[in-house]
């Protein structure tokens, strides 16, 4: 049974749910529920429900578990994972129409920082650390890098502080998380010097909304929809509105931290 919270979203287009929904779809995500980038998904996909007539509801669950919970059937869908997820997880079926543009980068913290490309990692003994869990990058280092020369941290915010403290040479991670990261310092007091600093992009791909096997059918419908609302811009203004919305939030809590 689960147990924790459910959060069923009102529909964004109420104009168009003239009908009961043919079903309601539960939907997870690796990452907090009150990150940013989860709040417009579920935006997003609640709107996509609705255009596929189909009820939303998000199930508020550890990231960590959001993958096993749909490949057990106790979700439906997981809202974004990389294109290149279903090779981890065949079990999985991908919406055609991509959420958005992935980048996965290295940062380097201060004036000093040099990135001098996957090929002299090795050579040059850099210090290397990417994110738990984030597939691509565990492998990238792997072939890379020696074992003893990377490791892994749980959040964006220990990894670049351990780069401003000289812990790590380089950081690799999504560019999406450390923008966020990066942007809302009054949130999560991370300090300005020395400064981050983007050094290259190692691999771009796309994000996706991944389904349980069971709603293969229903995947070409909920890519529609979401290329419909991509179109007419209502994927880009959740995404802003939310981004604000938090943002407004790390300044209210400001003078508390």
């Amino acid at each position: 049974m689960i147990t924790r919270r459910l959060l069923l979203q009102a529909s964004a287009l109420p104009l168009l749910a003239t009908a009961a929904p043919a079903a309601t779809l539960k939907f997870v995500f690796s990452r907090p529920y009150d990150n940013p980038r989860t709040q417009w998904l579920i935006r997003v996909y609640r709107d996509v429900c609705t255009l596929s007539g189909l009820g939303f509801a998000y199930l508020d669950v550890p990231p960590r578990r959001a993958t096993a919970m749909v490949l057990a059937g106790q979700a439906d869908g997981e809202l974004g994972r990389t294109f290149d997820y279903q090779d981890f997880h065949p079990g999985l079926i991908r919406l055609g129409e991509p959420n958005n543009v992935v980048n996965f980068c290295v940062y380097g913290a201060g004036p000093r920082a040099r990135f001098a490309g996957l090929d002299k990692l090795r050579q040059l003994r850099q210090r290397c650390e990417c994110r738990r869990g984030i597939q691509e990058l565990e492998a990238l280092l792997e072939t890379h890098v020696d074992a003893d020369d990377w490791s892994m941290i749980d959040d964006v915010g220990q990894g670049l502080r351990k780069l401003q403290l000289g812990r790590t040479d380089l950081y690799f991670d999504v560019q999406e998380a450390v923008d966020d990261y990066l942007a809302f310092r009054q949130c999560n007091g991370l300090p300005g010097t020395p400064a981050i600093r983007r050094l290259g992009t190692v691999l771009s791909t796309t994000g996706h909304c991944f389904l349980n096997r069971a709603h293969a059918a229903r995947a070409p419908a909920m890519a529609a929809a979401l290329a419909r609302l991509k179109r007419d811009g209502t994927v880009a203004r959740h995404l802003q509105q939310c981004l604000q919305a938090h943002q407004q939030r790390c300044r209210q809590a400001a003078p508390r931290l």
